[in-house]
């Protein structure tokens, strides 16, 4: 049996690498670990099955300091984004073998479109999970306040588009006043899921202590937006008791967690505009009602003026009329008084008239012209015959005088 040493084995495979591998290859796989030293990148390659349960492929690669400097160039603003752990990625590969040092992967080329392509895709899984289980929308229908004063933020306290939407917030030209509580958390990076997800979760367990939830990111590249297409944040925004508004700072495209916000603006300067907006209309609304309770009401009170200057005028007119019946029903009683007056005293005066005549006849001399006479005893008149005893001095008058006697 011919046995060889490991150098001919090595020198071997070198060969028919090389053979087979004269020119680069493209390969899919996914960033697993990742580190630069010196201006080289080292990282480590994994693909796993379609469950995403297990690994089936792993290997090491390098991307030497040249073609750092040409992927980096190439790469731009994406350079960051693309070039982190968990990122799906389309690697050109010179496929080299040494005899010392085995297998190396030298990475020479990254297309990004690819890695734009899988997130797109990936979104895409994710929107239409989210349809599927009927909370794709549950944010939206969620009813707004009156008005917003307490605001939770979810930010990172470094980001500039953070800085914005406080300024913007709170120097507001109308001085409405909010009161904004931060959770700091990542906005860019493996971290992005974990850290914003259980800032979510504490949230909802305070939903009554807040009007709303801003997610506030800032600028960035369709990569760097990356984190918030996901699962679990999408769905903790979507079960939110609370409106949740995101400004993460995209023109274009939309990340999951923009898809499944109640609103979704375009920056955080323009998160702070809504929300003071709102308010604003708010107060609009209210000098609006005002202004029409103040018309109505003078409405009402001209309305009202002008039926109590009727009424006054009817007042006055039968004031004036009843003055002028009495006036006249006065003239009538005078007339009637005069009259009733004129015939009492008319009767009156032939009443005394007769009396008169009465008293006349009456009177004591009158009577004793006719014949009659007074008996006195001691001044007083006797009336009977038993106001006299025998031998009592009398005095008799009759018309002319009076007559001395003594009764026997």
């Amino acid at each position: 049996m011919h046995t060889y040493s490991l150098l001919e084995l090595n020198t071997y495979i070198k060969q028919v690498v090389a053979l087979n591998f004269e020119d680069p290859v493209w390969i899919t796989c996914e960033i697993s670990q990742i580190r630069t030293s010196r201006g080289q990148v080292y990282m480590e390659l994994i693909q796993q099955n379609e469950e995403q349960t297990d690994i089936v492929a792993t290997s090491g690669a390098t991307i030497w300091y040249k073609n750092h400097l040409f992927i980096k160039k190439k790469l731009g603003d994406l350079y960051d984004a693309i070039l982190q752990d968990g990122t799906q990625v389309s690697l050109k590969i010179q496929v080299a073998f040494h005899e010392r040092y085995g297998l190396k992967l030298n990475v020479v080329d990254i297309d990004p479109t690819y890695t734009i392509g899988q997130l797109e895709m990936q979104r895409q899984q994710i929107v239409e999970r989210l349809k599927t289980e009927g909370i794709l929308y549950d944010n939206a229908a969620v009813d707004l306040p009156i008005v917003f004063r307490r605001v939770a933020v979810i930010s990172s306290e470094q980001a500039a588009g953070y800085k914005d939407f406080m300024h913007q917030l709170h120097d507001n030209s109308y001085g409405y006043a909010f009161d904004t509580t931060l959770y700091h958390v990542a906005v860019q990076g493996v971290k992005v899921e974990a850290e914003v997800v259980q800032t979510l979760m504490q949230i909802k367990a305070a939903a009554e202590d807040y009007d709303c939830v801003v997610i506030i990111r800032g600028g960035g590249s369709r990569l760097d937006l990356a984190g918030f297409d996901n699962y679990n944040i999408g769905y903790h925004i979507a079960t939110c008791p609370i409106p949740v508004f995101t400004g993460i700072g995209h023109e274009i495209d939309n990340t999951v967690a923009d898809i499944v916000a109640h609103t979704s603006v375009k920056t955080p300067t323009a998160a702070a505009d809504f929300l003071v907006e709102f308010n604003l209309h708010f107060e609009s609304a209210i000098i609006d009602l005002a202004q029409r309770i103040q018309q109505g009401a003078r409405v009402e009170v001209q309305q009202h003026a002008a039926q109590l200057d009727s009424l006054s005028s009817r007042l006055s007119l039968m004031a004036r009329h009843l003055i002028n019946q009495r006036d006249r029903d006065l003239e009538s009683f005078d007339n009637t008084i005069e009259v009733a007056a004129r015939h009492l005293i008319t009767t009156r005066r032939q009443d005394i008239d007769h009396l008169e005549q009465l008293v006349n006849i009456m009177d004591p001399k009158e009577v004793l012209k006719r014949g009659y006479a007074i008996l006195t005893k001691a001044g007083r008149v006797a009336k009977s015959i038993k106001d006299v005893n025998k031998g009592d001095q009398v005095e008799i008058q009759v018309y002319d005088g009076s007559i001395d006697a003594s009764v026997n």
